[in-house]
């Protein structure tokens, strides 16, 4: 029985992986280095951290991570003004249909909890989401499992009673890999289309959907009448 759906943030709730790969390009080419976009793919769904780390040893950067994120930071502020992050079209419709109807609600994010909290807060619906987990907070990030069962942990509910909805690889794989139901958001923003073979049903959009939908994904996976 299906008993939580899950949401990624970045590229499911608001449109960041643009903004934020241009904060990287701008980045890169700040430090003398050539920009290449497939290189910035591997990264998506994953945490900064992470990505951090790897720039930092492939390029043989004397900078250290603190300081490549706060420069990172600044560019993604100059980007967006005041506007802040582009909320996905009918996305925060869906999650307050969803409370509606009782079901729990959470949030498993590779960015920090700070940007979390300020981006429900911004499309108003922090109150709706019963638990708020950062990739950066757990052990391993994306694609391991530990975002997503962190997640279930603090919702008090099994894994395999959970529907993911995500829009990255690595991510997918996550969901997988924690024996989760997924979901896949597919966004036509210019970024690449992924491979969606790993997902177990693709969406483009919310405008219609709901719980109902949700359990009829879940029932079919799991092979429930």
């Amino acid at each position: 029985m299906l008993k939580a759906i899950i949401f990624d943030m970045d590229g499911v709730l608001v449109d960041s992986e643009p903004v934020h790969m241009k904060a990287f390009e701008v980045l890169i080419k700040s430090l003398g280095k050539k920009f290449d976009k497939n290189y910035y793919y591997q990264f998506i769904g994953s945490t900064t951290d992470h990505m951090w780390d790897k720039v930092i040893e492939d390029n043989k950067l004397s900078f250290d991570k603190s300081q490549l994120m706060e420069m990172s930071d600044r560019f993604v502020a100059q980007i967006l003004g005041d506007a802040g992050y582009p909320v996905m079209s009918g996305a925060a419709d869906l999650i307050k249909r969803l409370k509606t109807d009782n079901i729990k609600l959470a949030i498993a994010s590779s960015s920090g909890i700070d940007r979390i909290d300020n981006t429900l807060k911004k499309m108003g619906v922090f109150d709706e989401f019963d638990a708020r987990v950062s990739g950066i907070d757990v052990k391993n990030p994306k694609p391991a499992p530990d975002t997503f069962l962190a997640a279930a942990e603090k919702l008090n509910v099994d894994p395999s009673e959970c529907l993911v909805i995500e829009d990255s690889l690595n991510g997918i794989k996550a969901a997988k890999n924690a024996g989760m139901v997924c979901v896949m958001f597919e966004n036509d923003n210019g970024m690449p289309h992924l491979d969606s073979s790993l997902a177990d049903y693709v969406i483009t959009g919310y405008e219609d959907l709901d719980l109902g939908f949700f359990e009829m994904v879940y029932s079919h996976q799991k092979n429930q009448p």
